[in-house]
């Protein structure tokens, strides 16, 4: 079995690849400022080439519709609104993370940013409908399974040949092979790179609902979301999927079936068109 130490290591590689979120933390600060200003966040961003490139190729995109194209940060910004920005880095930052395939898993890289950006926008639809905080629940969607990137990698770093059969339960399979599952390794990444304590514990304990004391919450939230895309498909494609009327948090939330279904066909047409702005329907 592997130990916390080994899983430090292999976050320190991470480190070394550039992308890790610490810039979305320095962003939400900023944006949670009320003396901060549009130039005080595109200095921030500025630096970071992708990421800039992102934000202006999405402020440009069908999905924020622009009444003119917009050819630097600053416009780009302003356009969108510097709430808005937040999401954008969250997805720009996600896709540079998850930019590898998932090889111990056998799981493209684009197969699981597309999985965490659904699971994303399902979160933020429910927490809106639900009187949660929206831009909480997107990240928890966005990174909900950042740790098997962590994972991932501190199996290569050992050079162990380990890989996923596709058929066992995943975090069973992840516990007997490493010791840890996804959602600890999560957790632990995500406390490395300073985010809050309540999000890293929302992360660390996805895997069980006995711990959630309020089904509408945004641990609740994020569960109900996962659940959800199990029967919808990770890109909402099942159009059968059965809803789950005795689920915690439906019954909780007072959703109905009518409800459910058109937050589901809102989440599909969003999907749809940011990867058709980030240009990844090729």
């Amino acid at each position: 079995m592997l130990t916390a130490g080994d899983f430090k290591q292999a976050i320190m590689a991470i480190d070394t690849l550039g992308a890790t979120p610490a810039i979305l933390v320095k962003v939400v600060e900023l944006t949670n400022d009320p003396n901060s200003d549009i130039e005080s966040i595109a200095a921030l961003l500025r630096a970071d080439g992708p990421l800039s490139a992102d934000i202006i190729r999405l402020s440009n995109s069908p999905y924020y519709a622009p009444p003119t194209f917009h050819g630097n940060l600053n416009s780009a910004i302003n356009c969108i609104g510097s709430r808005e920005v937040t999401r954008v880095v969250k997805l720009s930052l996600s896709r540079q993370l998850f930019a590898r395939d998932l090889s111990s898993y056998g799981i493209s890289a684009r197969a699981y940013w597309s999985n965490s950006v659904a699971a994303a926008l399902l979160s933020e639809a429910l927490a809106k409908d639900s009187g949660l905080n929206p831009e909480d629940a997107f990240t928890l969607g966005i990174l909900h399974a950042i740790g098997r990137l962590l994972i991932n990698r501190v199996i290569h770093e050992k050079g162990l040949a380990i890989i996923w059969d596709g058929h066992q339960p995943i975090e069973q399979w992840e516990r007997s092979a490493v010791g840890f599952d996804f959602a600890e390794a999560g957790a632990m990444l995500l406390k490395h790179w300073h985010f809050p304590p309540a999000t890293c514990g929302v992360i660390r304990w996805q895997l069980h609902p006995d711990r959630v004391e309020q089904p509408v919450s945004l641990p609740g939230c994020l569960q109900f979301a996962l659940r959800l895309l199990a029967l919808t498909g990770s890109d909402f494609a099942n159009p059968d999927w059965p809803f789950p009327e005795l689920d915690p948090f439906v019954q909780a939330s007072s959703l109905n079936h009518e409800m459910v279904s058109h937050l589901v066909l809102r989440c599909r047409a969003d999907f749809q068109c940011l990867f058709r702005a980030m240009d990844l329907n090729g």
